[in-house]
């Protein structure tokens, strides 16, 4: 079956978070927002079904996921990243920050260092900060448009007294990186020997583009004799565009450490998910295997299209290449703004709302991030529009 992803879908009034609130905060309902990670596509007909099914019984009680729920996830990590786990090292959440967030209460106490590889996911600063923890950054390395790890600037930090936690993202937001394998055994290994609890956020697992691939830190963790160090956060939010259903599992192999986690759930009285996320997640994994696929492959063509467009339109702007995830950070640097203006310049004069680099923490200045999980005519748009803004200013 051929998707169609170039079906344009208009999202404003529906409460997106992306598109509704860049009209709250700008004030402009021409500018076009291609920044909050999540995609304007329809998500798959199966996931559809499964939710109107749900819906047709009409029953909306206190609910937690089936058995099916889990052996679907317990099945998705074997077959695509060969990692085989127990039923009893699964815990849930709604949502993958909110994990982390309960992670950070639950495996630190206040005033520990959370260790952050930087520029990233700008939540993870915040959560370890209301939290009463303090952010302990390693700056990636930027070589050739391509970001890396300086391992020994994070050998330093892990060793540290105070840093109890490393929260990592795998594959890397926003810096696109699919980690290498050696890279992980790595990032393990200084775990083990420092005695740091591994989180690694798998999100983006499921975009990864010719030439590169997904590792899950599980089974390298495992092997590297941490597994009462790990926790794997995982959710097909991501992969089949369900991020407001809000449903997400929190592999934890240690009984410990899970209890622990578990122990926070309950304080913060948070005993069931939602009745459809389990529901549209088992299905997604089921039966829409063709889809993700297809996705992907659009996926890639826009990330090549972006790449293209910059290099030959954009003249001051370098695109940095994703590996993974849909989201590319651009380098303004060329440009000769600072980042207020070049905010301003973007909102004002090419009516296109993008990230800011500086959001992401130290490295992210003077870079901005796109979401390219759009239409490519929206993208298109958008790319044009900068073109024109900066032909203007010459």
């Amino acid at each position: 079956m051929k998707y169609d992803f170039d079906e344009l879908i208009d999202r404003r009034g529906t409460g997106s978070v992306r598109w509704d609130t860049v009209v709250e905060k700008f004030g402009d309902p021409e500018v076009l927002p291609l920044t909050t990670a999540d995609m304007d596509f329809r998500t798959a007909e199966p996931i559809r079904r499964a939710i109107r099914q749900a819906a047709d019984f009409g029953v909306f009680g206190y609910t937690r996921p089936r058995d099916s729920y889990y052996e679907a996830v317990m099945d998705r990590l074997r077959e695509k990243w060969g990692w085989e786990i127990r039923r009893e090292w699964m815990e849930y959440s709604a949502g993958i920050v909110g994990a982390i967030a309960f992670c950070i209460q639950a495996m630190t106490r206040p005033g520990d260092g959370v260790a952050l590889l930087t520029p990233v996911y700008h939540p993870f600063s915040h959560m370890i900060e209301d939290n009463g923890r303090v952010v302990r950054g390693c700056r990636l390395k930027e070589e050739e448009g391509r970001f890396s790890i300086d391992f020994s600037v994070l050998e330093a930090l892990l060793a540290r007294e105070d840093v109890k936690l490393l929260i990592f993202c795998n594959p890397h937001n926003p810096a696109g990186r699919a980690w290498t394998k050696e890279e992980l055994e790595r990032v393990c290994a200084l775990c083990v020997r420092y005695r740091v609890i591994l989180l690694s956020d798998e999100i983006h697992s499921d975009f990864v583009y010719t030439g590169h691939t997904f590792r899950s830190a599980g089974p390298i963790m495992e092997a590297a004799g941490g597994a009462e160090l790990l926790v794997v956060c995982t959710s097909a939010s991501k992969s089949f565009n369900l991020a407001g259903l809000q449903t997400s599992t929190v592999i934890i192999p240690d009984r410990e450490l899970r209890a622990r986690y578990h122990g926070i759930l309950m304080k913060q009285h948070f005993m069931e998910l939602n009745l459809v996320g389990p529901v549209a997640t088992e299905a997604a994994y089921r039966d829409c295997g063709d889809w993700q696929e297809q996705l992907l492959s659009y996926l890639e063509a826009n990330r090549d299209y972006v790449v293209r467009f910059v290099r030959e339109k954009l003249p001051g702007i370098c695109p940095v290449e994703p590996e993974a995830t849909y989201m590319m950070l651009l380098d303004c640097r060329g440009l000769g703004m600072s980042e207020a203006e070049l905010e301003e310049f973007l909102i004002r004069r090419a009516k296109v709302s993008l990230n800011m680099g500086s959001t992401f923490g130290p490295g992210g200045e003077g870079f901005v991030r796109i979401n390219f999980a759009t239409p490519r005519a929206l993208l298109t748009q958008a790319l044009e529009r900068i073109a024109s803004a900066l032909a203007e200013r010459r």
